[in-house]
């Protein structure tokens, strides 16, 4: 019963860029995101804000991209 107007996802992440691609500062640190910050703006009529909290809880437990960023997963690597 709900009409989907719009859904937006606004991302930032923290990044320590010293390194990347091996050049510059090359001394012990994490290289990459060491923290990814999502906010969801729906622009959705008939549906209450509990009931929109409950969808967005519910797309990030289900989400199969957001649950491969936040769970170790394993990755290989190889010249093809």
């Amino acid at each position: 019963g709900w009409t989907v107007r719009g859904i937006e996802v606004e991302s930032e992440g923290d990044i320590n860029i010293t390194s990347v691609w091996g050049t510059g500062d090359l001394s012990e640190k994490p290289v990459g995101l060491t923290a990814v910050r999502l906010k969801v703006h729906l622009d959705v009529e008939g549906a209450t804000a509990a009931e929109l909290d409950e969808l967005v809880a519910h797309a990030g437990q289900w989400s199969p991209v957001l649950n491969t960023v936040k769970n170790p997963v394993s990755v290989t690597l190889a010249r093809a």
